[in-house]
């Protein structure tokens, strides 16, 4: 495998080998990060992430925005890679322009009708999740090491041809590296909640039975404190008929102590939804991405979409004692599903 330009630059190995190895060559071994940011009034939600396979040599990057008014883009690229220092595919670039603080997230002239260049600046402490380690019939499905951090956006962002300016877009990023294979997971919620001085990040796992498998998370504060872990996080959720978009979500978390800290959660537009579908048949393929335009007030397009995906990342206004906020309720299903929730009781037509 070749020498690159990082493994002369950076004096960090942790294996007798260049970057392109790492500890265990699984297919789903990847390192990657993702970001959120929407406006306040929850008209507008953004989502764009990165992610390096050195097992089968290629590097990923997608962008989604969504608007209240049913309008949504999708953008997603492909490449070859060796050299896992560039972060960069199609039209994207990700830059780390200062470590746990500051982050360029760029999407660049493209075919889609969205543009932006946004800056990410840390407003609390990363969140430094447990060690992730799942098994499903005596095969790893999870191997990993995440974090997660709230922040602040500025930039701009460029839809049809009309540019907005972007000062004060609030959400988050989480970083992960190791095994991480999603379509055999049976469920999990992925919870952001960004209030003025703090933010609440945690995860749940569980298998299709209910049983949870991995808990973790805790609230992170703009002075730099944080509190106990969470050990329990319990979710009840209603959908919008018979779709998958949550209407609404109330989670009760409890930390080491025993305190439990009741959040409600509900979609105050129910198009300020992100996708996550694996294959779709209507991208359309411009040079080294993929790209689709959609309308969510289209109910057999929406139904389309649905049917073809295996987790959402929704919008959420947030309520806790006394506080306002939003964020993402992401949450996915997949693996031998959730009978809890019967919304997402059907497989995805690209499984089958």
């Amino acid at each position: 495998m070749p020498f690159s330009a990082s493994d002369d630059q950076y004096f960090v190995h942790q294996l007798p080998r260049t970057f392109d190895h790492v500890s265990d060559s699984e297919r789903s071994w990847s390192d990657r990060c993702y970001f959120n940011a929407s406006t306040p009034d929850g008209t507008l939600m953004l989502v764009t992430g990165f992610g390096n396979h050195p097992n089968t040599q290629h590097a990923h990057g997608y962008a989604k925005l969504s608007l209240a008014d049913g309008r949504h883009w999708d953008i997603d690229a492909v490449r070859r890679s060796t050299d896992r220092a560039d972060l960069f595919a199609g039209p994207m670039r990700w830059t780390c322009v200062e470590p746990l603080q500051h982050w360029q997230l760029e999407l660049g002239p493209n075919d889609s009708g969205i543009e932006w260049d946004l800056h990410y600046r840390s407003r609390a402490p990363l969140w430094e999740l447990l060690p992730i380690t799942l098994r499903k019939r005596g095969r790893v499905l999870t191997d990993m090491q995440h974090i997660k951090q709230p922040g602040d956006y500025t930039g701009w962002i460029r839809i049809d041809g009309e540019e907005i300016a972007v000062d004060g877009l609030l959400g988050g990023r989480d970083r992960t590296f190791g095994i991480r294979d999603n379509l055999n997971i049976d469920f999990w919620v992925w919870f952001e909640a960004v209030f003025e001085d703090r933010a609440i990040e945690a995860w749940v796992i569980e298998s299709s039975d209910g049983t949870v498998q991995y808990v973790d998370g805790g609230t992170t504060f703009n002075d730099g404190r944080q509190s106990k872990r969470f050990v329990k996080f319990q979710h009840d959720v209603i959908f919008d008929g018979d779709r998958r978009r949550a209407l609404t979500a109330d989670c009760a978390f409890v930390d080491e102590d025993g305190e439990e800290f009741l959040v409600k959660g509900s979609a105050k537009h129910l198009d300020t939804i992100v996708y996550y579908v694996p294959l779709h048949p209507a991208r359309t393929q411009s040079d080294g991405y993929s790209h689709f335009a959609w309308d969510g007030r289209d109910l057999d397009y929406l139904a389309e979409v649905e049917s073809n995906s295996h987790s959402t990342d929704q919008l959420m206004r947030f309520e806790s004692d006394g506080m306002i906020g939003h964020g993402i309720f992401e949450f996915l299903v997949a693996g031998r599903r959730y009978p809890r929730y019967p919304n997402w009781a059907q497989a995805p037509t690209w499984g089958s």
